[in-house]
């Protein structure tokens, strides 16, 4: 079997797959064989722009807030 052959096999696979939790699992497997490095330092630097807009915005927890959430969520 050639890599085609192959491909076209998948193809007809994967169409027939309904299953999204499945397909989203495929498509991590996908992703992470076709990231570049420079797509991984893409997307690090639009998380810490996205980031860093956020603690601008006050959009954050403080180390201690983050602690107190989990132990409230340990009561529950």
């Amino acid at each position: 079997m050639n890599t085609l052959e192959l491909k076209n096999i998948l193809i007809s696979q994967i169409s027939k797959i309904d299953d999204e939790s499945f397909l989203s699992a495929l498509k991590t497997i996908l992703d992470s064989r076709s990231n570049t490095p420079k797509n991984y330092l893409e997307e690090y630097n639009n998380e810490l722009f996205v980031a860093e807009e956020d603690i601008k915005k006050g959009d954050s927890y403080s180390h201690n807030q983050v602690k107190e959430n989990i132990e409230e969520w340990k009561k529950k």
